[in-house]
């Protein structure tokens, strides 16, 4: 049996393409759903796969397949996990962890920041895989995700950055509606919005959907995204979108682990070839299937 441990609603942006590959090969497996009152995941969210049973039970597996996080428990048998986006793509890898990463590129840049690291199986990018999923129709919308206010970032919960911020995203819709593009305001529950940003625009997206998730559909059909400095740059140099990304403070990441290369990734200093060709490596829509190849090969 493999046990494929559920923290958080984020979990299956990432797993969801390891889901499909294990139920279409037969594979036997179950949730282990762990939750912690952060996001936690609802029932549409496991929909997908919903002759699946559940179970709190932590042991008994052959071995786990997780979104690699700081949190996991210790399990006696073998750890799959796929990396998140800031927490863990550059963090030390665990012992006991089989760590996928997304390209030899990852796995040797997290090499350099952590000698000693043991190779490990390079599968891609499985939220991508998700890009296979969607309709691509071009619409004449544009996209503004949120930024996160409810971060340890003094700057964010000045009067000041409130003020500019409401400023910023005033402009920007406005700039969107002059240019005859329909303006969509994407977030999350965790971001907490200011009652005014749900105002600025008719369409005003939460994450009512993980997998393929609602991002992943907006940007599909967008003409433009504007963000501040947030992961859906990579989905947008995916899907070939032109993305703009906004800087702002971000003292609260400061101690993480190759902080300055990932954020060349989201502020557009790294051209879409070159971030295809370093961090994405293959992309086939096919991640899911060599994480499901791992795992066959552990038990």
């Amino acid at each position: 049996m493999i046990g494929v441990y559920i923290r958080r609603r984020s979990d299956f942006k990432i797993l969801g393409s390891t889901l499909d590959a294990m139920t279409a090969r037969g594979m036997d497996w179950q949730w282990i759903v762990d939750v912690d009152g952060k996001e936690d995941p609802v029932a549409e969210d496991f929909s997908r796969w919903r002759d699946q049973c559940k179970t709190n039970v932590l042991s008994g597996m052959a071995c786990i397949l997780a979104a690699d996080a700081s949190y996991i428990p210790t399990f006696a048998c073998p750890v799959v996990t796929i990396p998140y986006f800031w927490d863990n793509r550059l963090a030390p890898q665990p012992l006991a962890r089989i760590v996928c990463y997304t390209s030899e590129w990852h796995l040797r840049f997290v090499q350099g920041l952590h000698p000693g690291t043991p190779d490990g199986p390079i599968v891609g990018w499985t939220e991508a895989d998700a890009w296979s999923l969607v309709p691509r129709v071009s619409k004449s919308e544009a996209i503004l995700y949120t930024l996160k206010l409810q971060v340890p970032e003094p700057w964010r919960h000045s009067w000041r950055a409130l003020s500019w911020y409401r400023e910023m995203c005033e402009m920007i819709v406005e700039e969107y509606e002059l240019r005859g593009w329909l303006p969509i305001i994407k977030s999350r529950e965790k971001h907490h919005d200011p009652r005014w940003l749900r105002r600025l625009s008719s369409f005003y997206y939460l994450d009512d959907a993980m997998y393929p998730s609602r991002s992943w559909h907006l940007v599909a059909g967008a003409q433009e995204v504007t963000h501040f400095i947030s992961g859906v740059a990579w989905e947008a140099m995916v899907a070939g979108v032109p993305h703009r990304a906004i800087r702002v403070p971000r003292s609260h990441l400061a101690g993480l682990p190759g902080q300055a290369e990932i954020e060349r990734t989201l502020d557009g200093t790294v051209s879409r070839e070159e971030f295809l060709r370093n961090w994405i490596g293959v992309l086939d829509g096919k991640a899911g299937d060599r994480v499901a190849d791992v795992i066959e090969g552990v038990v």
